[in-house]
């Protein structure tokens, strides 16, 4: 491999990356101000900052781009320091984390009442974007690609406070809804295909951050960059992603931006169903409902037999 190849290379991939999930994370925001118009102000501030940050990255990464293969195409020395495109790469990731993992920190909140682990998982967010922020000096300082290495404490602080992270909101999640099984087979249906999508989507985010800490320690090239450019973006998507979810939860049923009813036929041969009701607007309760309706036409009269009672609500509490 030529100098271009260990340079260039992983910086045209990871800002390709980076454009593709920035198109994704576009779509998934008009899906959830289309369909979420019933949230919390704070919430749909949340999707907007995210946005925001999500536009800067893709932009600072693409000028990035735009010097080394174009503005200094065939220049050796250029391409072989920092510009202004890239360093800002790590700051806007670990703020892009920090806001993404201290809204799940909260969504753990609300489910466990679990202040310390909230707070344990909010501060390990900070420290993680505070050394985003050292990172991002120390390169500014340092510039040659080559000489990196002298700033490699900080970076590792960055990049493993945020593997750890992810991976104690994956699990705390996983823990917490399979305690959240209700007995019935449609609810624990659905609470597994919630854990499904949290661990998919914690994973992801986990696999690429690890992916970074990995090219960083075997390689003095930017191999890095192809892992750690879109990853900003797969903090994003995640979230949205989450957000979005609440309506697929019940493909059966009929969903609005803060409910969800799901009627499922009990098999006994008479008009009667089960009747799930979720409410999504600001957590997730399942309300259980057994319905039976006998009704006999005839010329002269009707007989219509109704029987019903409801549960105690199967309170989740997910947003």
């Amino acid at each position: 491999m030529g100098v271009f190849d260990l340079i260039l290379g992983p910086i045209l991939m990871g800002t390709q990356m980076n454009v593709l999930l920035m198109g994704i994370m576009i779509v998934q925001c008009y899906v959830y101000f289309e369909r979420y118009k019933g949230d919390k102000p704070w919430i749909k501030a949340t999707v907007w900052l995210l946005l925001l940050l999500d536009l800067l990255s893709s932009s600072f990464a693409m000028a990035m781009t735009y010097n080394y293969l174009v503005t200094n195409f065939g220049n050796i020395p250029a391409i072989q320091v920092t510009n202004t495109g890239i360093d800002p790469y790590p700051l806007l990731t670990g703020i892009t984390a920090l806001v993404v993992q201290t809204f799940f920190a909260w969504r753990i909140h609300v489910l466990t009442k679990n202040k310390l682990l909230a707070i344990i998982i909010a501060a390990l967010s900070i420290i993680q974007m505070l050394a985003s922020l050292g990172t991002m000096i120390g390169g500014l300082i340092v510039k040659d690609f080559v000489k990196l290495e002298q700033i490699k404490q900080i970076s590792l602080i960055w990049l493993f406070g945020s593997v750890i992270t992810d991976v104690i909101i994956t699990v705390s999640l996983v823990r917490i809804l399979s305690k959240k099984k209700t007995g019935f087979a449609s609810t624990d249906h659905l609470i597994s295909k919630i854990i499904r999508s949290t661990v998919q989507t914690g994973l992801l985010t986990t696999t690429f951050a690890l992916g970074v800490v990995i090219a960083y320690l075997v390689s003095d090239s930017t191999m890095h960059l192809a892992f750690g450019l879109p990853l900003s973006k797969l903090y994003t998507n995640t979230l949205l992603s989450s957000l979005n979810a609440r309506s697929a939860w019940s493909p059966e049923g009929y969903t609005t931006a803060s409910h969800t009813a799901i009627q499922l036929p009990t098999g006994s041969g008479s008009q009667a169903y089960n009747e799930y009701s979720i409410n999504t607007t600001n957590g997730i309760a399942v309300n259980v409902s057994k319905s039976s309706h006998t009704q006999t036409d005839s010329s002269s009269n009707e007989i219509h037999e109704m029987k019903t009672y409801k549960e105690s609500p199967k309170h989740l509490n997910i947003v």
